[in-house]
């Protein structure tokens, strides 16, 4: 896959990222919605941070060194197997 597709793959994750957690957000602003779905409202950040540690791995000019950095051990621990 061309460098420019993951960059434009990068940027639509990213965009993702900042609508799940906008949503995320919105929810969070009704506090009955926070207090009863709070593991919910985690997985909804869980899954912008994936979607932001992708778009950088896609970009990285050193992906196996990028791997290794990711912060969010299943993933990293995902992204180790498929090498």
């Amino acid at each position: 896959m061309a460098q420019a597709t993951h960059r434009q793959i990068a940027v639509v994750l990213d965009e993702l990222a900042e609508e799940v957690e906008a949503l995320g957000s919105a929810l969070c602003d009704d506090m009955s919605v926070a207090i009863n779905h709070m593991d919910k409202l985690q997985a909804i950040d869980l899954i912008a941070q994936k979607q932001r540690t992708l778009a950088r791995l896609l970009l990285a000019d050193r992906p196996a060194d990028a791997i290794e950095r990711i912060a969010i051990d299943v993933l990293r621990d995902r992204m180790r197997l498929s090498g």
